[in-house]
């Protein structure tokens, strides 16, 4: 078992890009994180709960776990999973999270038991345990599969913009997969996920600006 310690969750680059985000944001009187909100909005509501055909893959996006047990929000994901993977037999699932709470389970391992107890077959079910966030969910995804085409994105519907963006960085093109089958709107995850949105962007447009491949290469 490998000893090396992970890098640090935000980093220099992420917080170099954090400040940046910061300052944009008062520097246009809010209008740039608006935007982004505008943007997770208008995904949120136009999500479609299924590809329109069957996925050789589903990815389900883990979620922080709740006392080692799924979230809600989790299960949501993880429910919409398993409707897919029962329409399409021949589809792999991939769950993706790894350990956000020191001594507790992965939340990719957490999300397969929850799959398997549900009915579908451990040997469909792969885990990705070593990200802590999405966007090390998906860059880990495609060190590992490559820019797999076809594929479902499981997530939860306001948290669809950012994801999407982040996987189409970084070269994949994945299906949206809402977990909910209506939108509800949650005012602070909202605001929340637009945010993150502008500081993705941000964060994207200072690395091209500043020709650093090490931060494009972790970002897309």
């Amino acid at each position: 078992m490998s000893t090396e310690a992970p890098p640090p969750f935000l980093g220099h680059d992420g917080a170099i890009t954090l400040v940046a985000a910061l300052v944009v944001a008062a520097l246009t009187a809010g209008l740039a994180p608006l935007a982004g909100t505008i943007a997770v909005l208008r995904t949120a509501r136009a999500a479609g709960t299924a590809p329109p055909t069957p996925p050789p893959r589903i990815l389900v996006l883990g979620h922080r776990l709740e006392d080692g047990a799924p979230s809600p929000v989790f299960v949501a994901r993880l429910a919409r999973a398993a409707e897919l993977a029962r329409a399409a037999p021949g589809a792999e699932l991939l769950v993706l999270g790894g350990r956000t709470s020191p001594g507790a389970p992965a939340e990719a391992e957490v999300g397969r038991d929850w799959l398997v107890a549900g009915g579908i077959a451990p040997r469909r079910i792969g885990m990705e345990t070593r990200s802590r966030h999405t966007l090390e969910n998906l860059a880990n995804h495609r060190a590992v599969h490559g820019p797999a085409a076809g594929e479902a994105l499981v997530t939860s519907r306001l948290h669809m913009h950012r994801a999407l963006r982040m996987a189409r960085g970084l070269g994949l093109s994945p299906t949206p997969a809402a977990a909910e089958d209506v939108f509800r709107v949650e005012l602070p995850r909202l605001l929340a996920e637009g945010f993150m949105v502008h500081w993705y962007v941000t964060g994207r447009t200072l690395a091209r600006l500043l020709r650093r491949r090490a931060w494009l290469a972790r970002i897309g």
